[in-house]
């Protein structure tokens, strides 16, 4: 086998090689672009190879510097795949080899074992079942796959770390937990809404499918609005549930009430505009939309799911729920339009929090200490070996 060798950098900048599906606008896409930008060059070099379809994050990527490729896989399950991250791996020779989601797991995890890449991590944004878009009767075994192949493990949250440790039997020595950062807005607006109708908004980011639990939403919203007659509830995201979701909202007369605004990249112009953020999701790792609506120094009201509760305290900084059930989130969104100072020191803490914890600065210099305690605990187990011999 041949093998990518622990280099002797002589205080030039280690490489990192992250593979991801696509260069489109998603979880793990969105935050490499800032993890780009906080990243010490002097340290560490980023490249990005997707396997198929370009789309705005390669450009970018460009735009800071980053080295991309697209190795235009032929199929989704085509196993040349593998061979083609091979390349990649040879040509930038790196040192660390970071993968994201299914795809990635499985193809350049397979590549970099094969290349022997003396670090291999890859990063479990959520919890169980709900890690891949699709359901598949043969998770299990691609779960227990993609857990076997890097040689350490990023986890968003301390649930998905759990989650991992109790599903999939990992020892926790293999898990860092490390959350996923942002990059705050230079200044966040958590002031009640001046609108002369008196309409106030409610937004969920959220992709339409089962775990986001949009259907709890649309439940909530038909309590609210008895209560509540202004009050307008708009969903930015799109997803396999949309057409049941659409039926959901007819069915309860709620056209003109629950709007389902479809995908878009930047998220910032509806945060500005909303008076409360909902987050009514039934599983979580650690939301992206969580850190943009505290980022953005909103008032939020979130489940009890995941790693939701590792960023927001209850009446601190967020009001807290459990998980599908409309009359509590309906009471929760309530009680923060009825009361001003409350949303205004809701979302004040928020963004001190994301400020203090979540800043992608401090997170990015996390990522870097981890990558040095890999490499170094690599090097030192070879030259062990060696020794052995």
């Amino acid at each position: 086998m041949s093998s990518v060798p622990i280099r002797n950098n002589g205080g030039l900048p280690r490489r990192v090689l992250h593979f991801v599906s696509t260069f489109a606008v998603k979880t793990d896409t969105k935050w490499l672009v800032q993890l780009a930008r906080h990243v010490d060059p002097a340290r560490y070099e980023f490249s990005v190879a997707c396997f198929y379809d370009d789309g705005p994050i390669r450009e970018q990527l460009t735009a800071l510097g980053v080295r991309t490729f697209n190795l235009q896989s032929p199929g989704e399950h085509d196993p040349r795949a593998i061979l083609r991250a091979k390349g990649v791996i040879q040509q930038v020779q790196p040192d660390v080899v970071h993968t994201h989601l299914l795809r990635a797991d499985l193809f350049a995890g397979s590549a970099a074992r094969w290349a022997g890449v003396p670090v291999i991590v890859s990063t479990v944004y959520a919890v169980g079942q709900y890690r891949r878009s699709k359901r598949r009767r043969s998770d299990r075994l691609l779960d227990l796959a993609c857990a076997a192949l890097p040689t350490h493990i990023l986890a968003v949250s301390g649930a998905v770390k759990n989650d991992l440790i109790e599903r999939i039997e990992l020892d926790a020595s293999d898990i860092t937990v490390i959350h996923t950062g942002i990059e705050p807005p230079v200044k966040a607006d958590n002031s009640p809404r001046d609108d002369a109708t008196g309409e106030r908004t409610i937004l969920t980011l959220a992709r339409l499918s089962y775990e986001k639990g949009i259907d709890t939403l649309i439940d909530a919203a038909a309590i609210v609005h008895r209560t509540h007659s202004a009050a307008r509830f708009i969903v930015v995201g799109d997803g396999p549930d949309r057409a049941e979701l659409e039926g959901r909202i007819r069915a309860r007369a709620l056209d003109g009430i629950v709007r389902l605004a479809g995908f878009t990249e930047d998220v910032f112009p509806y945060l500005s505009a909303c008076d409360v953020v909902a987050i009514p999701s039934k599983s979580e790792g650690m939301p992206n939309a969580l850190l943009e609506a505290m980022a953005a120094g909103k008032p939020i009201v979130a489940t009890t799911v995941g790693g939701i509760p590792e960023a927001v305290a209850h009446r601190e900084n967020g009001l807290l729920v459990r998980p599908e059930s409309p009359s509590k989130l309906a009471a929760a969104i309530g009680e923060v339009l009825d009361d001003d100072a409350l949303a205004e020191r809701l979302g004040s803490n928020a963004r001190r929090t994301v400020e203090e914890r979540f800043h992608v600065r401090e997170i990015a210099a996390r990522y870097m200490d981890l990558y040095d305690r890999l490499l170094t605990t690599t090097k030192g187990e070879r030259a062990h070996a060696l020794r052995d011999e």
